[in-house]
């Protein structure tokens, strides 16, 4: 679920044409004519009333319809092209746009998500002409030109792709699954999935079910460098779904409590519940909420939270007036017993579009999401470093963990290397997904270098460590225990092996009256120093030749 706003007036043409074909034999008299007309202008007005309430599912469903008559207005394919643009299919918004342009100009407006949309399919060539063309006429657009500079060096951002490794996990359904976090021995996460219920309640913006909680335990899986294997997913907690829409959530103070997007349980004067922010504590095995953020404003949409462990500082995203257009990404402070007033990050982080989705990382890097920086296409995952006097520079994480689609809910751990994102990548539109990553992933094959060393007993001091010269050491791999490859120390007891893969390993050490087996961990992440040292203790080592091939 995410939350783009747009300011669009609504688009209605000054005439449409009707062509009624005359049909033999079939009867049809005036007032037959008159309800096959009054139907489609039903449907066309309906489509408007969808579009211009944000409700662009149940709109593009009915120019759908209306495009496929030939009576169809000339502008449907600008209605269409809109449509597949919010509803994220940016293939289709591409086609219908230049299906229009055939006919007539786009507007500036339409020029720029066209643009968008080329982005996104991977024609940055033709987005930078495009961008061209409306910076041309607006060329104190910061926005624009970051964008026509950003086309022009996207290789930039595939630099580190090989570094980086992505992966669709299994908890993902032909709904949408979104922000997850670890907690206890598996993740939580949110979905619109359909629950086993005797009741089904759907979203009738979306004609979709809400998005509620839910928690997969996980457990590693051993022939990856660092997937899990998911579990069958449950329900999170009952009482926190018993209500409508779950936004996203963060746990904090050990897991034992957490602040939560959950929809207000009041109307507000454009007729909507909004989501607003509220703290929860774990009590006997159940979750209850405690109290709504003291900030709430029922007039506008307050999600997607980030806090501290502490519970100290609270980042959120949200459509708050004050802001620079759509939604912004705000903080606030507990002090004193208090939370602060909301202060907006400012122009360093927040645009004229959306930044959503903020995350605190433990090394005083802030994770969001934005369509308003320059990047891949979509929504795209940055990266700034939070500084004692402001931020430092907004940073594109790049290929694979960004694609040309919607890249959001990015968490990680707090060694900066294993997380989650959700994207829309592989099915488009709104169908969201839960990827798996990993950053800084060891690039094989690799060189190591090495050296065996030889104490008698275990007991003895480290000062008693001898080289282990001119011994065979040969690299064998646990799955499936085949001999990978091999070396001779020298006389200092120096090695060096190249390794083919990432896996579990272990050296057989053959020579001076010794044969054994000793382990071997070769690094899942990149290493600056790949020198390692191995110790054979004597009264340890098993002297075995079985199992090796």
């Amino acid at each position: 679920m995410r939350y783009f706003s747009a300011h669009i007036n609504r688009f209605i043409s000054k005439s449409i044409v009707f062509f009624i074909a005359v049909l033999l034999c079939l009867g049809f008299n005036a007032d037959a004519q008159e309800s096959v007309f009054s139907l489609f202008t039903k449907d066309l007005d309906t489509a408007d009333d969808y579009y211009v309430n944000g409700n662009y599912k149940s709109a593009l469903d009915l120019y759908e319809v209306v495009a496929s008559k030939k009576s169809a207005p000339a502008n449907i394919d600008l209605r269409l092209a809109r449509c597949y643009y919010f509803t994220h299919d940016y293939a289709k918004a591409v086609t219908s746009y230049e299906k229009f342009m055939k006919v007539e100009k786009l507007s500036d407006m339409d020029q720029f998500y066209y643009a968008e949309a080329l982005t996104a399919t991977g024609d940055y060539t033709k987005s930078a002409e495009v961008y061209a063309m409306s910076y041309a006429k607006d060329s104190q657009n910061e926005m624009l030109a970051a964008r026509i500079w950003r086309m022009n060096n996207i290789a930039y951002l595939f630099e580190d792709s090989v570094d980086n490794a992505v992966r669709y996990i299994s908890l993902n359904t032909p709904n949408s699954e979104l922000k997850a976090l670890p907690y206890n021995d598996g993740v939580v996460y949110v979905s619109n999935q359909q629950p086993v219920s005797m009741v089904q309640k759907v979203d009738t913006k979306t004609n979709a079910p809400f998005y509620h909680l839910y928690y997969s335990d996980t457990k590693p899986d051993p022939f990856s460098v660092n997937a899990l294997i998911y579990d069958q997913a449950e329900s999170f907690d009952s009482d926190l779904n018993g209500g409508f829409h779950i936004g996203s959530l963060d746990f904090y103070n050990g897991h034992s409590k957490m602040v939560v997007a959950m929809t207000s349980k009041y109307k507000n004067e454009q007729d909507k519940y909004p989501l607003q922010l509220y703290f929860a504590a774990k009590k006997k095995k159940r979750w209850k909420v405690v109290k709504p953020f003291e900030h709430n404003n029922n007039g506008y949409s307050l999600s997607e939270p980030s806090i501290s462990e502490d519970g100290k500082k609270l980042y959120f995203s949200s459509n708050l007036p004050e802001g620079y257009g759509g939604r912004d990404i705000y903080v606030s402070n507990y002090k004193d017993g208090a939370w602060t007033a909301p202060e907006n990050l400012g122009p360093a982080v927040n645009t004229s579009a959306d930044e959503i989705f903020p995350f605190s990382g433990s090394d005083q890097t802030l994770y969001f999401s934005s369509n308003g920086h320059p990047g891949l296409g979509g929504s795209d995952i940055f990266k700034v470093e939070l500084l004692t006097d402001g931020f430092g520079e907004v940073e594109n994480l790049g290929y694979p963990i960004n694609s040309g689609y919607d890249d959001f809910a990015f968490t990680i751990d707090s060694l900066n290397r294993h997380g989650f994102l959700s994207s829309n990548r592989k099915n488009g539109g709104l169908d969201d997904d839960i990827y798996e990553f990993d950053m800084g992933l060891q690039s094989y094959p690799l060189k190591i270098d090495g050296v065996v060393k030889f104490i008698e007993h275990n007991w003895m001091d480290s000062t008693d460590l001898k080289p282990l010269p001119n011994v065979q050491l040969i690299l064998i791999d646990d799955n499936g225990n085949n001999r990978v490859t091999e070396a001779i120390s020298d006389d200092n007891g120096n090695f060096s092996f190249t390794i083919p893969f990432y896996s579990k390993y272990k050296i057989r050490i053959v020579g001076n009256d010794l044969d054994g087996i000793v382990s071997f961990e070769v690094p899942k992440y990149a290493k600056t120093n790949s020198t390692y040292e191995i110790v054979v203790v004597n009264d340890d080592f098993k002297k075995s030749k079985e199992g090796v091939k």
